[in-house]
Formats: structure tokens, C-alpha cells, sequence
């Protein structure tokens, strides 16, 4: 009987150590390699409006997306309206990358 009480102790120790390792893993992460994680979105259209670091833009099928661009963004190009961009766009809306394309 005590080594059943021992072996069910030994596998709620084991079972806390697994999720503690892995926020560990996570400590040594700079902010820049945890959000590379996120699944990005391409969002290709036409700038329509500029409000401070968050931008209006309408893609092809009329879907106008709101896209946030600040100091974190890397950026090829100014983000102006009536300019045709190329972004690629986390979850909440941060393009991580932004390209205006050359005018056609």
C-alpha cells in the first residue's frame, strides 16, 4: 500500500514539473522571439485613412482592415493614404512588417 501512496506522489510531482519546465523555457524568450510565434495574416489593399499609429485599408474584395503600424513595425516605405500595401499582420491587428508597393 505505501507504494502505491509513493508512486501516486511521484506522478503529481511529475505532472507539476512538466508545465513549470515549459514556463521556464519561456523566461529565457525575448519579447521579439514570443511574438514570432503568432500566425501572421497578409493583408494586401490600398491605404484609405491614417489615424495616428493605426491605418484603414481596403483589400480587393473591399474588406476594409484596421492595422496598427508604430515603431515596431518594420516598414519599407511611408504609410500614406491612397499607397497600396503589402503587410503581414498578427491577431490583434500589429502589422509586424509593412511594404508600400511600387504604383503600377
Amino acid at each position: 500500500m505505501k507504494f502505491l501512496s509513493y508512486l501516486t506522489i511521484v506522478l503529481a510531482i511529475s505532472l507539476c514539473i512538466v508545465p513549470v519546465a515549459q514556463s521556464l523555457d519561456m523566461i529565457g524568450m525575448t519579447d521579439q522571439e514570443q511574438i514570432t510565434t503568432v500566425p501572421l495574416t497578409m493583408v494586401s489593399g490600398t491605404v484609405k485613412e491614417v489615424q495616428g499609429d493605426w491605418c484603414i485599408v481596403e483589400d480587393s474584395q473591399g474588406t476594409e482592415w484596421r492595422i496598427q503600424v508604430d515603431k515596431y513595425t518594420d516598414k519599407i516605405g511611408h504609410v500614406l493614404p491612397g499607397v497600396m500595401i503589402s503587410a503581414k499582420v498578427e491577431a490583434d491587428g500589429h502589422a509586424k512588417e509593412v511594404k508600400v508597393m511600387p504604383n503600377s
